[in-house]
């Protein structure tokens, strides 16, 4: 367990249903009392909501509903469903983040998602003369008047605790007039408040498969894995390796990650990835001109941030109508090869892996491909290949200078101003998904 004490005070604030807010705002409704879903219908009924406004879920239904289950409590026409518009989501998003950073410094706020921050206001207290509740209090009324939507939030010594009051303690509370929830945990309260909490998977960073091998050690609440955890600890590092750490700081009240740490981090390797879960599962010559697209959209991203790669992973998953208990719901393959940026070779490659994994008898619901080993242009220029000749290098030169060309041209004129053949092959996706933002119409 790590020994830490901290004098600092964080917030957390996650903005009450965002999406489904900013629709009701663009409307003239009242994000409270209005009933609207965000979910595009022309995915079929089984779309999942990407939002569900507050009145709707008073009504029983969960913030990820599918369309037709939302139809199931609540009569056709009496809620609006509006479409996902991922651009407007963003611009309010950045529009609240500035009205974060005229009370504290960027650098003293971290964007956890679109609509969830943590804010350390330690330093800010004595600037403003108000204690954490009334600095919280004003900056989530302000960002209410500016722009009509209204906020949960926690305070805490530690961002998990900050988090834990926000997720657990305030979603529980009474709001006032403006729908504003505040709730604050230290290492103390949090004891006492949230050690008999259950189920575990409310706690951050608990899901069902961790909360389940809890079970197995009979810990259903924090308190009893605190208290498991000094006299049993070697079992729960024996089943959950690195992460036992985590879960019994968690479980104490204790995290020693500051928003300065955050900030600071930089990981030593990573990836580019693409994922695509098609409307209908599909059959072969299609998913090709597909995963094309997708492998070209990736080398695209690739030449944008002046990496290479050495290293690919292609993952598909069947659709599971197709699917039986005698066979994998998925198959995957990797390769690895010289480091290269080139178009051609890494959708060559990708094709190959196509070819050796594809069980062309299942239809395909779901691709995934993965470019690893990133490194930089520079980096990997300067070190001499000694098998390389310069029949290759010309070749290579070629290739990139016409595909600097290329981003060039989509930088200026769009990502649809110039596009493979296969991208106007029926079934073809590129052109659609160029138009949206996180698998939505921006």
């Amino acid at each position: 367990m790590t020994q830490i004490h901290s004098e600092r005070t964080y917030l957390a604030i996650d903005l009450k249903s965002f999406y489904a807010s900013v629709e009701c705002v663009k409307r003239g409704l009242d994000p409270l009392t209005a009933r609207l879903v965000v979910a595009d219908e022309s995915r079929t009924e089984k779309t999942i909501c990407l939002a569900v406004s507050p009145a709707l879920k008073a009504l029983g239904i969960s913030g990820r509903a599918r369309l037709f289950e939302v139809y199931e409590k609540v009569p056709r026409g009496n809620f609006i469903i509006a479409k996902p518009a991922m651009a407007d989501y963003l611009q309010v998003s950045s529009e609240i983040f500035a009205i974060y950073a005229a009370y504290v410094a960027t650098e003293d706020i971290h964007v956890y998602s679109v609509d969830e921050a943590f804010l350390d206001i330690t330093s800010y207290l004595h600037a403003y003369e108000m204690d954490a509740e009334q600095l919280a209090r004003t900056i989530i009324k302000d960002v209410l008047g500016h722009t009509g939507i209204t906020a949960t939030a926690g305070l805490g010594s530690n961002l998990y605790l900050a988090k834990i009051a926000m997720d657990i303690l305030a979603k529980h509370q009474t709001a006032d007039l403006d729908g504003v929830r505040i709730a604050s945990l230290d290492e103390t309260s949090y004891r006492k408040l949230l050690w008999r909490h259950q189920p575990l998977t409310d706690f951050w960073r608990i899901g069902p498969g961790i909360s389940k091998s809890l079970q197995n050690f009979g810990i259903y609440t924090m308190g009893d894995l605190a208290r498991f955890s000094l006299t049993a600890s070697e079992k729960l590092y024996h089943k959950f390796g690195i992460n036992t750490e985590l879960i019994i700081d968690h479980a104490w009240g204790i995290e020693p990650t500051t928003i300065a740490d955050i900030k600071s981090y930089r990981r030593k390797d990573h990836s580019l990835s693409s994922g695509q879960v098609l409307a209908t599962g599909l059959y072969s010559e299609k998913l090709r001109n597909i995963l094309i697209e997708m492998a070209d959209k990736l080398c695209h991203e690739l030449h944008e941030k002046h990496l290479l790669t050495n290293n690919l992973t292609l993952h598909l998953s069947y659709d599971k109508k197709a699917n039986s208990t005698s066979v994998k719901p998925f198959t995957h393959g990797s390769k690895s090869f010289s480091y290269t940026d080139e178009s051609n070779l890494i959708i060559k490659y990708f094709l190959q892996i196509f070819t050796q994994i594809l069980d062309s008898t299942r239809p395909v619901k779901k691709l995934n491909l993965t470019l690893g080993h990133l490194k930089s242009v520079d980096i990997i220029t300067t070190q001499l290949d000694l098998f390389e000749n310069q029949k290759t290098t010309e070749r290579a030169k070629r290739n990139q200078n016409l595909e600097q060309a290329t981003l060039k041209i989509k930088q200026k004129y769009g990502k649809n101003a110039i596009l493979r053949g296969t991208s106007y092959l029926e079934g073809s996706t590129m052109r659609e998904r160029n138009q949206q933002i996180g698998g939505h119409r921006a």
